[in-house]
């Protein structure tokens, strides 16, 4: 009789952890229903003050067979225009990022120890842009059960993330049901506490978009508001435009 209980509690988990893998898979491929995109973007990194710094960058997408390409180029302020960071992302290989700085004239290629760091002093790092944002990682996913979400109702899945890959060992994400994009992701690691929250979505050309999110970090009290605009998908960006000689000539 306990074997059999055993057994019974064993699939039902089994059962729940294949959901939770299937909420996930749902929920990158309603980000991944284009060729490119590209927008206007908008970061406004609030101190715990209430100051307030605001960059605009231009930023461009490109999904790959497998993988995906990522240009965002900073226009302002005047400190920082023209830096500009590239991406590429094939897994299961390790992304290989770049950044450049117009003040150096050079492109430098960002280690992985780097990938922690703030961009460009908001709230994100380098691999919250690329990966978690995207919800685009491995682990250990479990459903723990289903929540509203405002006017939406969320499936709440919760990740344990390999010792060692990301900054975070887990994460737990509210995924909506109807358009499956994700409402909030809370990210937890050793002395790291954040919080995603998606504020506005649009639909853009017949496809549900994050058009407005905020990051908080426990640890110093600061937020980044990021805003997208002028939304635009499936304009043939080519590959050229996703190389580091791209990056290079764009910076200047």
């Amino acid at each position: 009789m306990i074997a059999a209980l055993a057994l019974l509690l064993r699939a039902a988990l089994a059962s729940a952890d294949d959901d939770a893998a299937a909420i996930l898979g749902a929920a990158r491929a309603a980000q991944a229903r284009f060729s490119d995109k590209s927008s206007r973007v908008e970061m406004r990194v609030v101190a715990p003050s209430g100051e307030v710094r605001v960059r605009t960058l231009r930023g461009l997408e490109k999904r790959t067979d497998g993988g995906r390409k990522l240009l965002w180029l900073f226009e302002s302020p005047a400190e920082i225009a023209g830096t500009g960071f590239l991406a590429w992302q094939q897994p299961p290989a390790r992304d290989e990022m770049w950044v450049y700085f117009p003040g150096q004239r050079r492109v430098r290629r960002i280690s992985p120890e780097l990938r922690r760091e703030q961009f460009q002093g908001s709230t994100f790092t380098y691999e919250d842009l690329t990966t978690v944002f995207y919800l685009d990682y491995d682990g250990s996913h479990a459903l723990r059960g289903d929540e509203s979400c405002g006017t939406h109702r969320c499936r709440v899945v919760e990740t344990e993330l390999p010792d060692g890959r990301f900054a975070y060992r887990r994460l737990r994400t509210w995924i909506r049901d109807e358009d499956h994009l994700p409402e909030r992701i809370e990210l937890a690691g050793d002395g790291v506490t954040k919080h995603l929250r998606v504020l506005r979505t649009e639909v853009v050309q017949g496809i549900p978009t994050i058009v407005e999110a905020e990051m908080t970090s426990d640890a110093d009290g600061y937020r980044t508001i990021v805003r997208y605009s002028d939304v635009h998908y499936d304009r043939g960006l080519g590959d050229e435009q996703f190389t580091v000689g791209a990056l290079e000539r764009n910076g200047k």
